[in-house]
C-alpha cells in the first residue's frame, strides 16, 4: 500500500509543473471540501454572483427594454459560438438553448426526415435513460421505425445497414466511464449513409470532442456537467452545416425563424443553425452559462483536456497503489483514449462508502449496484486534491468506517 505521503509529493511535483493551473483560480471553492460531482453539476465561476446580481437589475430597470438593450435574444448563438471549441467544431455550427432531451428531439427527429425511407434507429442498450425514451417515444408514434440495441461499440458497428436511418450514442457511457471512438463510428456510418447523433454530456468540457475532425452529423449535451454553466443549466445541439436545410426542425418554433420581428404567421426556417432554437431564450439561465463560457475563451481546449488526462491518470494510479489493497477495483477502462470526463471503481460498501465520503468532506456519486463515480473537473481540481481524497477514501476503507449504520440509507 502506498505510502500517503509518496503520494502527496507526486501531486505536489505534478501542479507545480501544469501550465494551465491557475485556471482553478477561476472558480468558487468551498474550504475543505473536494467535489468530484463534475458529472453532475460543475464548480461555480466566479464571476456568477454579479453576472446574476446584474440580471436582476436589469430586470427591474429594463424589463421589457432588456430585449433590445441587452443580448438576450442574440445569447444561444453567442453561447454556442463561445463553446463550440469545446466540441471541435467551428462558430456558427451550435446553438446553446433548451435541455439535452429536447435537443436529442431535434436532432433524431431531423435525421429521421432526412433518412424518411428507413425504418431503424439503433441505440445503446445501457444508454442515458432519456436518450432511450426520446427513440422510444418516435418508435411509439411511428408503428414503422423499429429501435435495436447494442451492447458494445463493436456490435454497433456490425449492427449498420443501409436501413438503419440513424445511430444515438453516449459518446462517454454515465455508468462505466467508456468512451466510444466517434470519428471510427462516423466514418462507418456514413458510408452506410447512417446519420449519427452523439451525447456528449459526459465527455464535452473534460475530453477531446472533435466534432469537425469526425465530420459528425449531430452532437447535443447539457452545459452543467464538465461545462459548468449551473444547475440545470442549457444544452446545446450542433448541427452538420450541410445537413441543416435538408429538412425542417422537428421543433419549429419562433425563435428558429428566418425573421423573428416579422411576427409571420407561416414558418421559415432560419438558414442557420439558428432554426434549431424553438423557444424564447432562457435569459437567467444563459447570464450564468455566460461566465464559464467567457472563461473557455482565456485557454486553449488542448490544454484543458490535458489537464484531465493528467488528472484522471493519477487519480487511477494514485487509487490502485493505496486502495488496491483494501478492495478497490477500476471499472472504468485503464486506457486514457476509451475512457470519459469520470472514473467508475468498486469498491466494498460502494454506496455506504459515498456516504460516508460526504462526512469527510468529499462529493461523489453511486450508481447501483456497486459503482462509485468521481467526476474530474479540469477546471476546478488540483492533483493535491486528489491525493487528499484518496488518502481520506484509504482511511473509511481502511477502518471499515463506512459501516456505521448511519450511513445505512444510500443516496445517488
Amino acid at each position: 500500500m502506498q505510502d500517503l505521503s509518496e503520494l502527496t509529493q507526486r501531486a505536489s511535483e505534478l501542479d507545480n509543473k501544469d501550465p494551465i493551473a491557475q485556471i482553478v483560480e477561476e472558480y468558487e471553492q468551498a474550504e475543505g471540501w473536494i467535489f468530484f460531482d463534475s458529472n453532475s453539476v460543475g464548480p461555480v465561476p466566479k464571476t456568477a454572483r454579479n453576472a446574476a446580481n446584474a440580471l436582476i437589475d436589469d430586470w427591474i430597470a429594463l424589463r421589457r427594454r432588456g430585449w433590445a438593450e441587452r443580448d438576450w435574444v442574440d445569447m444561444p448563438a453567442i453561447l454556442g459560438d463561445q463553446l463550440s471549441p469545446m466540441i471541435g467544431a467551428d462558430k456558427g455550427t451550435t446553438v446553446v438553448c433548451d435541455n439535452t432531451t429536447i435537443n436529442l428531439y431535434k436532432a433524431i427527429g431531423h435525421a429521421l426526415a432526412i433518412n424518411q425511407d428507413r425504418t431503424i434507429i439503433l441505440t445503446q442498450r445501457d444508454n442515458f435513460p432519456t436518450d432511450i425514451h426520446v427513440v422510444q417515444g418516435f418508435e411509439r408514434a411511428n408503428p414503422n421505425l423499429e429501435v435495436r440495441y447494442v451492447e458494445t461499440e463493436e456490435e454497433a458497428l456490425a449492427a449498420l445497414s443501409d436501413n438503419v436511418a440513424v445511430c444515438t450514442f453516449s459518446h462517454v457511457g454515465y455508468k462505466s466511464g467508456q468512451r466510444w471512438n466517434m470519428d471510427k463510428f462516423n466514418k462507418a456510418a456514413q458510408a452506410l449513409g447512417v446519420l449519427t447523433v452523439w451525447d456528449v454530456s459526459h465527455s464535452a468540457g473534460a475530453v477531446p470532442v472533435l466534432a469537425r475532425e469526425s465530420n459528425a452529423d449531430y452532437i447535443v449535451g447539457c452545459g452543467y456537467k464538465y461545462l459548468s454553466t449551473g444547475p440545470g443549466g442549457p444544452a446545446f445541439i450542433y448541427v452538420r452545416p450541410d445537413l441543416s436545410e435538408k429538412a425542417w426542425p422537428p421543433v419549429c418554433g419562433w425563435m428558429g425563424h428566418a425573421d423573428i420581428y416579422a411576427f409571420s404567421g407561416d414558418y421559415e426556417p432560419h438558414g442557420s443553425i439558428k432554426r434549431f432554437i424553438s423557444g424564447t431564450p432562457m435569459v437567467g439561465a444563459n447570464q450564468i452559462a455566460h461566465c464559464a463560457a467567457q472563461i473557455y475563451q482565456k485557454y486553449a481546449p488542448k490544454d484543458i483536456w490535458a489537464r484531465h488526462e493528467s488528472l484522471s491518470n493519477f487519480f487511477i494510479e494514485a487509487l490502485q497503489k493505496s486502495c488496491g489493497e483494501l478492495g478497490v477495483e477500476i471499472a472504468s477502462p485503464l486506457d486514457y483514449d476509451q475512457r470519459g470526463g469520470h472514473v467508475t471503481f468498486k469498491a466494498p460498501g460502494a454506496g455506504h462508502v459515498v456516504e460516508a465520503l460526504i462526512d469527510a468532506k468529499v462529493v461523489s456519486s453511486f450508481r447501483k449496484p456497486d459503482a462509485i463515480r468521481f467526476g474530474l473537473s479540469p477546471v476546478s481540481l488540483t492533483h493535491a486534491q486528489i491525493a487528499e481524497a484518496v488518502g481520506r477514501l484509504q482511511k473509511i476503507l481502511k477502518e471499515e468506517i463506512w459501516r456505521d449504520p448511519k450511513y445505512a440509507n444510500v443516496s445517488v
